[in-house]
């Protein structure tokens, strides 16, 4: 169901096909709806993650300009960094990773897989987002004057042509409703640098129907995510030639869930990620995931949507692994309604 300018982008395979759609008949039954998940926390690169999607065209691109070297910025457990990481290592590329926090003791989680693959990761600090733009620019210009060619991709892999990856997800979501029989009504998923929900927005469009698309929003506040993911649908349907725009009250966020801030857990998340374990065997992250599966939950028990829905897992199981997030996991009594 591609778009035919979609398929002529140039692309690298790395996210190894279609990811599946599963259906959770425990969790569903637990939350008092039909859910099912769209598996984009597996596949066959670096424990996958929706960046791998966006990573497909940027790296593409990348290799049309004989960059020699990729550039990128993140959080400490940034699953867009790791999954550059572990692009690079796949195609041989240099990985220079900026990382917006002071170094930890000792690397875990996504920091060690970072430096697992190979990347070159260099701490600055605790910076802001719009901060770690201008040192991403910065180093390029450095790495220019050593005489590397880097391609620098901002927080998130989030640009125009980033998102056409999502919007290729879309589609094969949509094949993979139909081959169910499955009439979803939403899909639900985390959405902070904007380029998970613009792409999915574009997806929709392209495809001409679906279900609708309802990011939870876990960095950013509210007004100035939703014009970032409007620029970034406008700019993926340009490239590909799709005639539609997007407006800023057009994009559905939840602002419920972000909780104190971008990185810190919240109760509601770990009660989601815990019912998911629990329920299914399936992981969620205290970042990302868990988050979102919170606001699924809640449109659920409030009676906002009766189903079916279909959670869009974006991966970040390895920030599990980094005690700064302290979930309470183990060693408790859990009902599955709780």
């Amino acid at each position: 169901m591609l778009a035919p300018a979609l398929d002529r982008v140039p692309r690298v395979a790395l996210a190894g096909g279609p990811t599946p759609l599963e259906y959770l008949p425990r969790f569903s039954a637990a939350v008092g709806a039909p859910v099912w998940i769209k598996r984009d926390d597996i596949g066959s690169l670096g424990l996958a993650g929706n960046k791998v999607r966006k990573l497909e065209y940027l790296l593409a691109a990348a290799q049309a300009a004989g960059a020699t070297a990729l550039l990128t910025v993140g959080a400490l457990q940034s699953n867009h960094v790791r999954a550059t990481a572990s692009a690079a290592a796949r195609l041989g590329m240099r990985c220079v990773a900026l990382l917006g926090d002071d170094r930890p003791s000792a690397p875990v989680g996504n920091h060690l897989l970072d430096l697992l693959f190979g990347a070159e990761v260099e701490f600055m600090g605790p910076l802001s987002w719009a901060e770690l733009d201008a040192a991403l620019v910065g180093r390029s210009a450095a790495l220019q004057a050593a005489g590397e060619r880097p391609f620098a991709i901002p927080m998130g892999g989030s640009t125009g042509l980033g998102a056409i990856g999502l919007a290729r997800g879309y589609a094969e979501l949509v094949d993979q409703l139909a081959e169910a029989k499955v009439e979803a009504g939403r899909v639900v998923h985390a959405s902070s640098s904007g380029g998970t929900s613009a792409g999915l927005e574009v997806g929709r469009a392209m495809v001409g129907h679906g279900p609708l698309i309802c990011g939870v929003a876990v960095a950013k506040t509210p007004g100035v995510l939703e014009d970032e993911i409007t620029a970034l649908a406008n700019a993926a349907a340009g490239i590909i030639g799709l005639d539609r725009t997007w407006s800023a009250a057009e994009i559905h966020l939840d602002h419920d869930h972000l909780g104190p801030a971008y990185g810190v857990p919240t109760a509601e998340a770990s009660a989601a990620i815990r019912l998911l374990a629990r329920t299914e065997g399936i992981l969620a992250d205290p970042v990302y995931s868990g988050k979102a599966l919170a606001g699924l939950i809640d449109l659920v028990r409030s009676g906002s949507d009766t189903g079916p829905l279909v959670f869009w897992h974006t991966g970040g199981t390895p920030a599990l692994f980094d005690p700064h997030y302290g979930l309470p996991l183990a060693g408790e009594a859990v009902r599955t309604d709780d």
